[in-house]
């Protein structure tokens, strides 16, 4: 029903598309209409989080295992966002309408500001955590510094090089836009960490879900085949699986206070639960293999929308 509701409305003349009214609809989707029109004015928000007296390496009350991943994400974040923008920077004289050439500086806005926010937060944890210079010079000079300006180079008649970095981009945005659902859902995540650091994470989840079709969008219109499209996620979610389970790994092995013997209670947890980072992951590129696949298909979290709603009053 969310769905077909959202595919319906695009039917309609843009002046309809504001006053329609939503009387049938049931409240989830009251809710769904209002993050749409969020979408269609999206906005740069900035944290202004500063982790006084540091983050403790275990922050995350679901569990050690759960803090670590997301430790090592959130060491990603930064150059990945920054390498998300360049990659649609590329392409915006492509945009199809002011709409999208909008979105486009929103985007560029938004993942600016979760990138500086994320290096605040590393900062802070940083002391608390296994010497990580290596994994950081790994991700970073390898990947940025060699991959990528020599992969822009290849052209093959159609851009090869600059297009597989915007695929990737895609896929990259339709994951962590799966795991910010998990953000909103996750009770432990929002209610036991301190309130710098739910605030951090939701910020950036709500953010992710509402520019979530951005990058596709744009990749659809420089080019839309499928194997392009396919491409660009399996480089993206293997590239980012083997980093996030080298880090993880580190930290848990140089961690003197983990809690080992619940390691396979949370395994077990992290690849099952319904909004289990592992299998959010694999549910993710699950969906995004299908072939009439959009970002839009999977609802957005309604506390998403509330959590945008509460941060412009």
């Amino acid at each position: 029903m969310l769905n077909f509701y959202h595919r319906m409305r695009f039917f309609l003349p843009s002046a309809s598309r504001q006053n329609v009214s939503v009387a049938f609809a049931t409240e989830k989707l009251d809710v769904w209409f209002a993050f749409l029109q969020l979408i269609t004015a999206m906005q740069v928000r900035i944290n202004k989080q500063q982790f006084e007296g540091g983050v403790p390496a275990h922050w995350s009350a679901a569990s050690a295992l759960q803090s670590h991943v997301l430790n090592t994400l959130s060491l990603m974040f930064p150059d990945g966002e920054r390498f998300f923008v360049r990659s649609v920077k590329y392409f915006s004289d492509r945009a199809s309408d002011d709409k999208m050439r909008a979105e486009i500086k929103a985007f560029i806005g938004q993942e600016m500001q979760h990138g500086a926010a994320h290096d605040s937060f590393n900062a802070a944890i940083r002391p608390g955590l296994a010497d990580m210079g290596w994994f950081m010079y790994l991700f970073t000079v390898p990947t940025f510094q060699g991959l990528e300006p020599w992969v822009h180079k290849l052209d093959f008649g159609m851009e090869f090089g600059r297009v597989g970095a915007l695929s990737v981009t895609a896929a990259a945005e339709n994951m962590t836009a799966g795991f910010a659902n998990m953000v909103f859902e996750d009770k432990e995540l929002q209610t036991a960490v301190r309130e710098d650091i739910r605030d951090l994470f939701m910020w950036h989840a709500a953010e992710e879900i509402e520019h979530r079709d951005l990058a596709f969008d744009l990749l659809k219109k420089v080019n839309g085949a499928y194997w392009v499209r396919m491409f660009g996620a399996t480089v993206a979610y293997s590239i980012i699986f083997a980093y996030v389970v080298a880090g993880t790994a580190w930290f848990m092995l140089n961690d003197k206070n983990y809690p080992w013997a619940k390691l396979p209670g949370d395994l077990v947890k992290i690849f099952t639960d319904k909004f289990g980072l592992g299998r959010l992951f694999f549910e993710g590129f699950v969906d995004y293999a299908r072939p009439d696949f959009h970002p839009s298909d999977v609802p957005a979290h309604p506390q998403a929308a509330q959590y945008l709603e509460k941060m412009a009053s």
